[in-house]
């Protein structure tokens, strides 16, 4: 059983290492990517809202037979507030669904993790790859479902005063942070054929290492905007995951 301090402690240092692995390889060009994608998810979500306001605008203004003050009002507030209202969903939800699209890219950040760690050589074919990306893909969103389920339960912790309020907000961190980091960690399991049955038992053995590496991915995507640096993150915090997971796999520490 691998104690508590030595997961935490082990999560911490892969993500030095991480980028020094990230170095060594010249993986930077993979971090482009989750750039890109958030802006184009940013931008498609903006324009949404604002598509969205000017439709219902019209909509008031043709079954209005007068545009009184608070009609014109209510339509420009529409116009204003729902552009507002799709960028702060892009700001809590961008992450995640950038980390659904980003599963090819951080597989393979993984998997040459492990190859440049350990020699392994992986081989894949057009079939099997399709398969591993649907695995990640259904594995991310039984996650992600799960996450915002024990959310929720945690937001009537806010029903008590004061020491309820605190309580949420750690629970609902840790919660996330589990998630989060249960995710990078599976890219893992996934070269192992593992199922999902296998990745949940795995995972909460290394329930620490799990909460660490994803709370180091969870505070930059709390922050205002911080979904642009959670996104590159999360190839770092594969690559952290994976480095850590061999190191206690096989009790030795990488000299990186």
């Amino acid at each position: 059983m691998i104690s508590a301090k030595e997961q935490i402690t082990n999560g911490l240092n892969s993500y030095f290492k991480a980028f020094r692995v990230i170095k060594a390889n010249k993986m930077g060009k993979y971090f482009t990517l989750p750039i890109v994608l958030n802006i184009v998810i940013m931008l498609v979500l903006i324009f949404s809202g604002g598509g969205i306001g000017e439709w219902l605008s019209n909509i008031i203004d043709r079954h209005t037979e007068t545009s009184t003050g608070w009609v014109s009002a209510a339509m420009m507030a529409v116009k204003i507030v729902l552009p507002i209202v799709f960028f702060i969903l892009f700001v809590f939800c961008g992450g995640t669904i950038v980390n659904v699209l980003m599963s090819p890219i951080y597989t393979i950040l993984s998997e040459k993790t492990d190859s440049f760690l350990t020699g392994n050589v992986f081989e894949s074919s057009a079939k099997q790859t399709i398969s591993d990306i649907g695995r990640a893909v259904v594995i991310a969103i039984k996650n992600i479902v799960k996450q915002l389920f024990l959310t929720l339960l945690c937001l009537l912790l806010n029903f008590i005063p004061l020491i309820g309020n605190l309580l949420s907000v750690v629970f609902i961190f840790i919660i996330n942070a589990y998630y989060f980091g249960y995710g990078f960690m599976d890219y893992t399991y996934e070269r192992k054929k593992f199922s999902a049955k296998k990745s949940n038992e795995e995972t909460f053995k290394l329930k620490y290492l799990a909460i660490t590496n994803g709370a180091i991915y969870a505070l930059p995507l709390y922050a205002l905007c911080g979904t642009f640096f959670a996104a590159f993150l999360g190839g770092v915090s594969t690559i952290a995951a994976t480095i850590s997971q061999l190191e206690l796999e096989n009790s030795e520490d990488f000299n990186i």
